[in-house]
């Protein structure tokens, strides 16, 4: 299995980042994630000690031998491996609720227990499993932060993007430029505070490669199989707008029936998670009810190129 300990970390997402090394499509590999801070949060540093441009590491652009623009690009979540430690924090301007200071808060990956006060300090709950990697995607055709997101995929923050999890973006370079970062241990719906429990990780993955698929939005198979669209905009309503728009496209397209009556099972079948809503761009994911998420399934018009 071929390791990419040597491959760069990135800030900024460009169409023309060099290259930081290649992954032949099919053949599994390993790439190894700082958390969200670049390493820097803990629960006794303060604010100030902080160097805010090594925030937000991701780890590429890694080329996807023989991928070309406008093909999808499968992403398969093989493995995981947390650090014992993840931290939840907050900062001013952070987070939903305009937070004035900043506050960090320490979680044991394994046991997912939440102790406010620290260790040895009563267990306030016990969050849920949802380890998860928070961003990953493709370079865009535009110059973006890593932090943010886009069609290309990036800082989606869906919790279904675990192990067993499959992803399909759209490449919009020549080579795909694959980058990912942010895992989180656990996180709750819209990741109100500004973090999820952010950590380090080793993290296994395929690539491939599909030709001949036309247009997406960024899509999601979980780990019990069921299809999700990400919806990406400025709002949370945006966000729902833009995914369900597609989901009647494509029930109507795959049912053959009009867009007004795609419109209305669509009202009563849709199923949404909130992802994030403290960026700029916020994201929701999408699904349909009654196994009629099987209309958001990727498939390519030819046959899957890998090796």
């Amino acid at each position: 299995m071929q390791e990419l300990d040597s491959y760069g970390r990135m800030y900024e997402l460009a169409p023309d980042a060099p290259m930081a090394g290649s992954v032949v499509p099919g053949r599994e590999f390993t790439v190894h994630t700082l958390d969200s801070s670049g390493g820097q949060i803990r629960t006794d540093v303060d604010y100030g000690e902080l160097d805010a441009s090594q925030f937000f590491p991701v780890v590429g652009p890694v080329e996807i031998v023989g991928v070309e623009r406008g093909d999808v690009v499968e992403i398969e979540i093989l493995d995981m491996r947390l650090d014992p430690l993840a931290h939840t924090w907050t900062r001013p301007g952070l987070g939903l609720l305009g937070q004035d200071r900043f506050a960090v808060m320490a979680v044991d990956t394994e046991t997912l227990e939440l102790r406010p006060g620290g260790p040895g300090t009563p267990v306030l709950a016990a969050a849920q499993p949802k380890a998860h990697v928070g961003a990953l995607g493709l370079l865009t055709d535009t110059v973006e932060p890593a932090r943010t997101l886009g069609h290309y995929g990036g800082n989606i923050d869906f919790s279904a993007v675990g192990v067993g999890a499959k992803l399909w973006i759209t490449a919009s370079v020549a080579g795909g430029g694959f980058f990912i970062g942010d895992v989180h241990a656990t996180i709750g719906d819209g990741e109100v505070c500004g973090t999820g429990a952010e950590t380090g990780a080793s993290v296994s993955l395929r690539l491939n490669r599909l030709a001949g698929v036309g247009s997406i939005l960024p899509t999601v198979e979980d780990i019990e199989g069921r299809l999700w669209v990400i919806g990406v905009g400025a709002s949370v309503e945006e966000a729902l707008k833009e995914a369900t728009a597609y989901c009647v496209t494509r029930v109507a397209e795959h049912a053959g029936i009009s867009k007004d009556e795609a419109y209305l099972s669509v009202g009563l079948l849709l199923n949404v998670k909130v992802c994030q809503v403290v960026n700029p761009r916020t994201s929701v994911a999408v699904s349909l009810d009654g196994g009629l998420d099987r209309v958001l399934r990727v498939a390519a018009a030819a046959t899957a190129l890998a090796e």
